[in-house]
């Protein structure tokens, strides 16, 4: 028992790093997304119709001002703005 209850405690503590992705809601008909301030222009929407682009290759510190159009067959729709930003989290104050 104690050695199942220190396994599940190992699991449970590990720290897990991913890459962080821009990601939308599935969309219906939708077949890309044109991105523009950002290194990738057109990205294929995922099979549901959703956006997931890595974004991991952002510069820490920089603020990144894209815009966003969905494409389907007919054409794109028109274009919105999303800002993000890269930022590390601050520094532990008063520890003991």
């Amino acid at each position: 028992m104690k050695t199942l209850l220190s396994i599940a405690l190992i699991l449970i503590a590990t720290t897990v790093f991913a890459t962080p992705f821009l990601v939308s809601d599935p969309q219906s008909g939708v077949t890309s997304y044109q991105i523009t301030g950002w290194s990738e222009t057109n990205v294929t929407a995922q099979a549901d119709g959703s956006l997931r682009m890595d974004v991991g290759s952002a510069v820490q510190g920089t603020t990144y001002n894209l815009t966003i159009a969905a494409c389907n067959v007919w054409g794109c729709s028109t274009t919105v703005p999303f800002a993000f930003g890269k930022q590390l989290p601050n520094v532990p104050s008063q520890l003991k």
